[in-house]
């Protein structure tokens, strides 16, 4: 990775209930700028943020996670929280580090508690 000078940083937290797909979405912007060569899987247990012993028998994220991507000349730190209530403290601590969040939703389970927490969460 290059070395980017701080207005050339940007931390986005990536908020919304648990099983929306968060994880998914940042394996496809790691597929998709090259940081890998494909595409991994909740279900298979390897994907790039949910790394842990715990989070891959459970398969869902349990801590937030760092993803840092290169864009052109910005340097983007998408930092995939849990979405599940248990563990609302590391997405409240990853929204604290972050300039911008996205929240994201199961186009077929809709607006979720976990989607409402998120945008509260924004919101303060």
């Amino acid at each position: 990775m290059n070395t980017y000078k701080s207005e050339n940083i940007r931390n986005v937290a990536v908020l919304g209930h648990g099983g929306c797909g968060k994880t998914t979405l940042l394996e496809a912007v790691c597929f998709a700028t090259g940081v890998t060569s494909r595409m991994g899987r909740v279900e298979d247990g390897n994907t790039v943020s949910d790394y842990d012993k715990e989070e891959i028998k459970r398969q869902f994220s349990i801590s937030a996670s760092m993803i840092p991507v290169e864009f052109e000349d910005i340097k983007v730190n998408f930092l995939d929280c849990p979405g599940y209530f248990d563990f609302v403290g590391e997405a409240e601590e990853a929204i604290d580090a972050a300039g911008a969040a996205i929240i994201v939703i199961n186009a077929k389970s809709g607006i979720q508690v976990g989607t409402i927490k998120a945008w509260e969460i924004c919101e303060r």
